[in-house]
């Protein structure tokens, strides 16, 4: 198990929409993921702080699992998307779902970016690496988040709508992928308890381990 620099990440990608109940939560049916990256101030690691800015709130909290790209691809197919990946490891979706920074025009939501996702701290990343195994073993993992040891969210992988090849080749489509590079697959959704007023949020997917990160408030 190899320990990632995450100041060697060159882009962390993220995609959302990947899982039914999330698509259930949005009342949304999803062709292909939700696609963006996130900015070097965003990321930190496990044992960092989750920070809250004082005008965010409703700020929910998300495990994904996170693919490695060990090698370099541009617009791979399936199969070679498979074979670019190192590992696996665990990331954190923080998302502020109230009002600021929000959507700038609520009736054009996806135009108005992701911001909400791209405050600074809010993608904790596990520096762990766990080696890839066969792709049947990713089918059906335990996702869960706990808050102040309290279960927020509790869900499991057999809730993808895409296969794991299927999302990293997408990426590959977007944009080239190289060494370092990550891809977070997407979260259950639908959290029972926020990091508003918490103190800590532990990340778990099973055969991959853990992420815990404070959470303190500006």
């Amino acid at each position: 198990m190899r320990s990632l620099d995450i100041d060697s990440i060159g882009t962390f990608v993220a995609l959302g929409g990947t899982f039914s109940s999330h698509q259930a939560e949005k009342d949304r049916t999803y062709r292909w993921p939700d696609f963006w990256t996130l900015p070097d101030a965003a990321v930190i690691s496990g044992g960092d702080a989750v920070v809250l800015p004082p005008e965010v709130d409703a700020v929910n909290p998300g495990a994904e699992l996170t693919a490695v790209i060990g090698t370099d691809i541009h617009r791979a197919s399936e199969e070679e998307a498979w074979d670019a990946i190192e590992g696996f490891t665990i990331s954190n979706d923080v998302t502020a779902t109230g009002d600021w920074p929000g959507w700038s025009d609520p009736d054009h939501p996806m135009i108005t970016g992701v911001g909400y996702k791209c405050l600074a701290t809010f993608s904790p990343i596990r520096r762990e690496v766990t080696p890839k195994r066969d792709r049947s073993h990713y089918q059906d993992l335990s996702v869960k988040v706990t808050v102040d040891g309290e279960t927020s969210v509790s869900g499991s992988t057999s809730q993808m709508d895409f296969s794991i090849p299927e999302m990293v080749s997408f990426a590959s489509n977007v944009t080239p992928l190289r060494e370092n590079d990550v891809v977070a697959l997407g979260d259950p959704g639908e959290p029972s308890v926020t990091l508003d007023e918490a103190d800590s949020v532990t990340c778990s997917i099973e055969s991959v381990g853990e992420l815990t990160n404070e959470v303190h408030r500006l």
